[in-house]
């Protein structure tokens, strides 16, 4: 019988509800058993202890994922590595990473365990030894004690010609006063001189204007050869007097030679009586 032929012959709303009461009551019957069926399974899940299924590929998988999440400073993996004092890289990526030089930095900078190096590397072959002491050889063939002498020596010469400069300085400032003094009077005969060529100048100049008798531009011919010709007059004087001045100096040291050769002939008499 169908649901419509059902609500048709039922006579009223109470009549309706007996009728769907068994489907109701079948229904409501399996949801809860499938609801208690789902809890007791939850429980029994709760009660049973939790196990992982071990997977190399997936677990190395997620590091990495982490690893690259964590990554937030966008370095290459070699600079990210010498940034936490970690090798570079972890293998050779060039030709230099096998060279000896290289491997010995690695094991100063990281040590024997972070480098992993062969510690034997660091030390010279015998082939390096013996070019090593060759070169110690030719380039330091002193010993330590002869070195020694020669800087002992190098310092000792050094200090003495430090003190032979102070000593020419020393005796340099003892005669600074006399030095001043030539200089000064080196400038005031100069200057005399100068003056005196001036006053002579002059003279010569007002000679030639009295020798006219009449007032005359200097820059005149007539001028400039009269006083030409003072000046050579004058010239003339001044070396005859020096002439003569040098006369009487010669005849000053030579009166004063004879004079000294008659007192040593007087004396070498003296002493001939003296022996006589």
């Amino acid at each position: 019988m169908s649901h419509r032929q059902l609500l048709n012959r039922s006579a009223g709303p109470r009549s309706l509800l007996s009728l769907l009461r068994p489907s109701l009551t079948r229904f409501y019957s399996s949801s809860s058993s499938v609801t208690s069926k789902d809890s007791a399974e939850e429980v029994a899940a709760e009660e049973l202890p939790v196990t992982f299924v071990e997977d190399d590929g997936l677990e190395a998988e997620r590091e990495a994922r982490i690893q690259a999440a964590r990554n937030k400073s966008r370095l290459l993996p070699q600079h990210r590595n010498m940034l936490h004092n970690t090798l570079p890289y972890e293998q050779s990526q060039s030709w230099i990473h096998e060279t000896v030089k290289y491997k010995r930095m690695m094991v100063g900078r990281y040590g024997l365990d972070g480098s992993k190096v062969d510690p034997r590397i660091c030390f010279p072959t015998k082939q390096e030894a013996l070019e090593r002491s060759e070169y110690e050889k030719v380039a330091f063939p002193h010993t330590l004690q002869e070195m020694m002498a020669v800087n002992r020596k190098a310092k000792q010469d050094k200090i003495a010609k430090i003190r032979t400069r102070e000593e020419e300085i020393a005796k340099k400032m003892e005669k600074l006063d006399q030095w001043t003094a030539d200089l000064n009077a080196r400038i005031a005969k100069k200057e005399a001189d100068a003056r005196a060529a001036k006053e002579r100048k002059d003279r010569l100049v007002e000679e030639v204007r009295r020798h006219f008798g009449f007032k005359i531009d200097p820059r005149d011919e007539r001028f400039q050869e009269m006083l030409a010709q003072k000046e050579k007059e004058d010239r003339k004087k001044v070396k005859e007097a020096k002439r003569a001045e040098k006369e009487v100096k010669m005849m000053e040291k030579l009166k004063k030679k004879t004079a000294n050769l008659e007192k040593d002939a007087a004396k070498e008499d003296d002493v001939d009586e003296d022996k006589k």
